[in-house]
């Protein structure tokens, strides 16, 4: 792999030893065992993968996320967006972004940018909701000079008519890149919207639980003045329950990927997810992708490659099954942007969205 320095840490990374990617795929593919039983998957010692564990998480090759699956608690929409960076905005485009996006528009958990355009991921409990941040968002951009024609083009996403196939993990990311047999199975399964009602005291444990990702239960219940055993007993209800999931994000920069892909796609009436499934299989089992969404009119895939050799072999591929199979409504809108020079500003970041929660009256 060579020597990559990541951007902003001026960190050089080295080449992962083969116990090192056994152990970095075991953490990102089940973020939830211990290291004694990380340890029995993985047929490595524990002492070694706890080692390796710290060693990794110190040089920052993965960081920790909690992610609501918002649409549990009636929230309706998933929305993807891209648009162009302004040739006007230079140099300091990098800081009129960071700027417009501070501490604004909760409902985008995801966005990432390079020097000639942007991506974002939203989740919003209404189609208003979310046309009113974008358009907020919309409106700071054109100020700043950032916004080129003026336009952020978007898919939206109801939930309730939407396969979610993918929703941050890199496991599949990673297994392809380390050579690893992943297994990996799709569900095209609708998710169920508003099945669930929190407490005012589980709406606030579900707050310091995403908001602070990498404590554990006793430190994130110091936070929120709970107990460590409410907090541990609410955390596991809400996993078993697939309201709350522990995502592992690896630090692509650090492990030599090239290039950020996204694909916007649209396709003809009877292209329906049923009728794709065989497609939809065969594409996710060739990307190295980590969010998928389609509902039958449309797609959104982001991932990471190793080579631009590597994306154009999959998109001629992929492109060719779908335009024989007559899938398409038109060509895909692929970006590409170089992990070098992207930043993500938000990622995968769900803190300032679950302080929009409304509080029960009682609880």
């Amino acid at each position: 792999m060579g020597v990559v320095r990541s951007r902003g840490s001026g960190m050089a990374k080295r080449a992962l030893t083969s116990n090192e990617k056994q152990v970095l795929f075991g953490l990102v593919r089940h973020p939830t065992r211990n290291d004694r039983e990380l340890s029995e998957v993985l047929g490595i010692k524990v002492s070694t993968v706890t080692a390796i564990r710290r060693r990794l998480r110190r040089a920052e090759y993965f960081a920790t996320r909690r992610i609501p699956m918002m649409h549990r608690l009636g929230w309706e929409i998933l929305a993807a967006g891209h648009g162009q960076i302004a040739r006007s905005a230079g140099s300091h485009a990098a800081a009129r972004l960071k700027e417009s996006l501070e501490d604004r528009f909760p409902t985008i958990f995801h966005f990432a940018y390079s020097p000639d355009h942007f991506f974002l991921l939203a989740n919003a409990p209404s189609y208003t909701a979310f046309r009113r941040d974008l358009e907020d968002l919309r409106g700071a951009m054109h100020k700043a000079g950032l916004l080129e024609g003026g336009l952020i083009d978007t898919v939206v996403l109801p939930v309730g008519l939407t396969a979610i196939a993918n929703f941050f993990d890199y496991s599949h990311v990673l297994a392809l890149a380390f050579g690893i047999d992943d297994g990996t199975s799709v569900s095209l399964q609708h998710p169920k919207v508003g099945d669930i009602e929190l407490s005012r005291k589980e709406t606030d444990v579900l707050r310091g639980l995403v908001r602070h990702p990498e404590l554990s239960d006793k430190a994130v219940a110091q936070k929120i003045k709970a107990s460590r055993q409410a907090v541990s007993k609410m955390r596991r209800e809400f996993e078993a329950a697939g309201l709350l999931r522990t995502a592992r994000i690896p630090n692509v920069r650090a492990l030599g990927f090239e290039l950020y892909l996204s694909a916007f796609t649209r396709f003809m009436s009877p292209a329906t997810i049923r009728a794709r499934t065989d497609a939809i299989e065969h594409t996710l089992s060739l990307t190295p992708h980590i969010f998928y969404a389609t509902s039958n009119a449309e797609s959104v895939i982001l991932g990471t490659v190793r080579s631009y050799e590597h994306f154009s072999s999959l998109r001629g591929s992929i492109v060719k099954l779908y335009d024989e199979e007559g899938f398409l409504a038109r060509e895909p809108a692929i970006q590409l942007g170089l992990v070098s020079m992207t930043e993500i500003l938000r990622n995968c970041e769900f803190g300032p969205l679950v302080q929009m929660l409304r509080e029960p009256s009682a609880g």
